[in-house]
């Protein structure tokens, strides 16, 4: 039990007693870099794995996650995304994985690489109306040309 006290009020207050911590992500990582290597080192008899193990699993970590990943995505399901990132009903890394995550499809990817950062905020009106209108041209199944002007590197111009 904790006391705290606030001039002449005294309040009672359970602390780590009753609810202990989860796991934090850093005990997490060491668990599965040193688990695998103190084991590794036991059944071997040799305290080098205890650097070679963990050593061994960040690279192959490192290895796995410069693998190119590229998203197969539909136009409907990117215009979902897109909508949602509009009427503010996305989760908290969807946009994120939206604009960053390369596109299999290259001429959606034209058009993921192409959205500009004035689209992350939609703080104007005239950007909401940029992204509506993508949307709707990926609904009617039209995939923009993209085209750069030096003012502004997200304008579309949109073919059938």
């Amino acid at each position: 039990m904790v006391f705290s006290g606030a001039g002449n009020h005294l309040r009672m207050r359970f602390h780590l007693q009753l609810f202990p911590p989860k796991f934090s992500a850093w005990v997490i990582v060491l668990l599965v870099l040193l688990l695998p290597a103190v084991l590794t080192a036991y059944v071997l008899h040799s305290l080098t794995w205890l650097v070679v193990v963990p050593f061994g699993i960040i690279v192959l970590a490192l290895f796995i996650a410069a693998l190119p990943a590229k998203r197969k995505v539909t136009p409907e399901q990117f215009a979902d995304e897109l909508e949602s990132h509009l009427l503010g009903t996305e989760g908290p890394w969807d946009w994120d994985d939206t604009t960053s995550v390369v596109i299999a499809d290259a001429r959606l990817e034209e058009v993921r690489s192409r959205l500009g950062p004035n689209l992350d905020s939609l703080s104007h009106e005239k950007d909401k109306d940029e992204l509506r209108a993508i949307i709707a041209a990926l609904r009617r199944g039209e995939l923009p040309d993209v085209t750069v002007s030096p003012g502004n590197m997200s304008l579309f111009r949109w073919r059938k």
